[in-house]
């Protein structure tokens, strides 16, 4: 079967989807990393993502610590977690060739799985609108922007960096207003997903619902 949970840039949907991956023992197929990865190459080289599209080559492994990401063949699991790549690739994301590239990829390692019984777990913003519009089970997460920003920060503090909340707040605002309105495959929610606001929830308490929700326990 395949899960697809969606919603905004520090909604919890990311750790949501490794943690249930990990429960369900499934393929994680993380779509934000493969976006972030097209980003970083365009930072690296100075270039337009609309330029190099047939340049790059990308490709998931999963291992104990996650799923590694390779760009051309590097891991470049690390680096693309930094502020600037996010913010990148946001951009990124808006181009057309771009979106078309990452879909097609993601299509094709989610056949892959089910075609051999598996169960596949995709997050990112557009999975069961567009990507995967008749996926199994669907989820949408939110969260207040403030409480996002808030756990972006405690984040990076981890990581030895430095960030305001005040800051990361306009970034996340603007973010989601460039998400929403983007031309190609808008952030919005399935109108037959199952909405999870995640502002005042346990990690835990999320990680069940959904889970609650594919063994049937809840509605």
């Amino acid at each position: 079967m395949i899960i697809a949970i969606d919603g905004p840039a520090g909604s919890g949907k990311s750790s949501t989807a490794r943690t249930v991956v990990s429960r369900l023992n499934a393929l994680y197929i993380d779509t934000g990393a493969m976006y972030r990865a097209v980003a970083l190459y365009c930072l690296d080289n100075n270039v337009s993502a609309e330029t190099v599209v047939s340049e790059i080559t990308l490709g998931l492994e999963q291992s104990a610590d996650g799923v590694n990401v390779f760009l051309n063949g590097k891991n470049v699991s690390a680096r693309i977690r930094s502020q600037e790549v996010s913010d990148m690739s946001s951009q990124v994301s808006q181009i057309a060739s771009v979106r078309d590239l990452m879909v097609n990829q993601q299509r094709a390692l989610a056949a892959k799985a089910t075609s051999e019984g598996g169960t596949v777990v995709m997050e990112g913003r557009d999975i069961g609108t567009v990507v995967f519009p008749s996926a199994d089970y669907k989820f949408f997460l939110v969260a207040d922007p403030r409480v996002r920003a808030e756990r972006r920060v405690a984040q990076l503090k981890e990581k030895g960096e430095d960030a305001e909340v005040s800051t990361l707040l306009s970034e996340i605002i603007e973010r989601d207003k460039r998400d929403e309105g983007r031309e190609h495959s808008p952030l919005r929610k399935a109108s037959d997903a199952i909405e999870i606001d995640t502002s005042g929830l346990l990690f835990e308490d999320q990680v069940d619902k959904i889970l609650g929700v594919i063994s049937g326990n809840e509605g």
